[in-house]
């Protein structure tokens, strides 16, 4: 197996120092600055190649064999920052922050595709990419990222590579597991309701507490990039159809009262989170939310019988 069966002909090869190869004891693309993942939020899964090279230095390439070598070639899941902490073991985050404190390698990207390179040895980066590998040296560089371009991106795609599989935490494999069933299910009608509803449910929590007409309510949300993971899964769940009516909502429709609306379950509860959040249309949770559920719940059993019942004679 070589690099470029990890990768696109046409995809890109990005290259990143580190202290060793890509293994369960840190098993994610980790980085100090967030600067990092703008230039990682260009990555495209399934086309570009993020490549590991190790340092010439022995406090941060500890092993002699990875110094100056191309050691793995990982494909990483764009458009979310992690905490590193809740991706590696705990106590390999232990280590690292007795070794370099609390405030390097913080933020991470999870790996969904991961190899090492052949060997050792490993492929010696002096060799195969001199020019990249100097530019990595650079002050500018230093943490970030840098591209092997032409002959050089042409020689990395050759090299063999021996795919492994990691092992994550459950809750890293519960999302990448999620986010490959998003790439593959979600037409764009519905990636933009589930923006809207995480963005409207930004918006409540922040004006949570203020005065208004009367005080809005205290509410709380996880960040948006956990929010839209949150409400596609819970789309999936519900097939759907609303958790209220069990109606069919349909995605990019322009009748309001039929767009998805982000309900919580409880509606004393002032969180949007896994157990308190579901996906109604809007006109049911508008209802239910104004004369509450016996109410609602009693009108929509009054409506569904006149569905079920027969046709009268008098009508043409």
């Amino acid at each position: 197996m070589k690099v470029r069966d990890l990768m696109s002909a046409d995809g890109r090869v990005y290259l990143k120092s580190e202290w060793g190869p890509i293994s369960d004891y840190w098993p994610c693309v980790s980085f100090s600055k967030k600067s990092v993942a703008t230039r990682l939020s260009a990555f495209q899964s399934g086309i570009d190649i993020l490549v590991y090279v190790g340092t010439t230095s022995p406090d941060s390439t500890e092993d002699p064999l990875h110094r100056s070598r191309l050691l793995s070639a990982v494909v990483v899941q764009p458009g979310q920052v992690l905490s590193t902490k809740e991706i590696i073991p705990p106590e390999a985050w232990q280590e690292s922050v007795h070794h370099w404190g609390e405030n390097r390698w913080v933020h991470a990207m999870a790996v969904t595709r991961a190899a090492v390179m052949a060997g050792p040895p490993f492929p010696d980066a002096r060799e195969v990419i001199p020019t990249a590998y100097s530019q990595i040296g650079w002050i500018e560089n230093r943490g970030n990222l840098v591209e092997a371009v032409g002959a050089e991106r042409e020689a990395v795609m050759d090299l063999d590579i021996e795919e492994i599989k990691l092992n994550l935490r459950p809750g890293v494999r519960a999302y990448l597991e999620m986010r490959s069933a998003i790439a593959s299910t979600v037409d764009k009608a519905l990636r933009d309701e589930i923006t809207r509803m995480a963005l409207l449910i930004q918006q409540r929590v922040g004006r949570s507490g203020e005065p208004g007409v009367r005080i809005n309510p205290l509410r709380s949300a996880p960040n948006i990039s956990d929010l839209m993971p949150l409400l596609t899964r819970k789309w999936h769940r519900q097939l759907g159809h609303c958790a209220l009516c069990h109606g069919r909502i349909p995605a990019g429709t322009k009748n309001q009262m039929l767009q998805p609306s982000a309900d919580r379950i409880d509606s004393a509860n002032g969180a949007y989170d896994d157990a308190n959040v579901q996906i109604t249309h809007l006109s049911c949770n508008l209802a239910k939310n104004k004369y509450g559920v016996d109410d609602f719940a009693e009108w929509l059993d009054v409506i569904r019988s006149q569905d079920e019942a027969e046709p009268s004679s008098d009508l043409r």
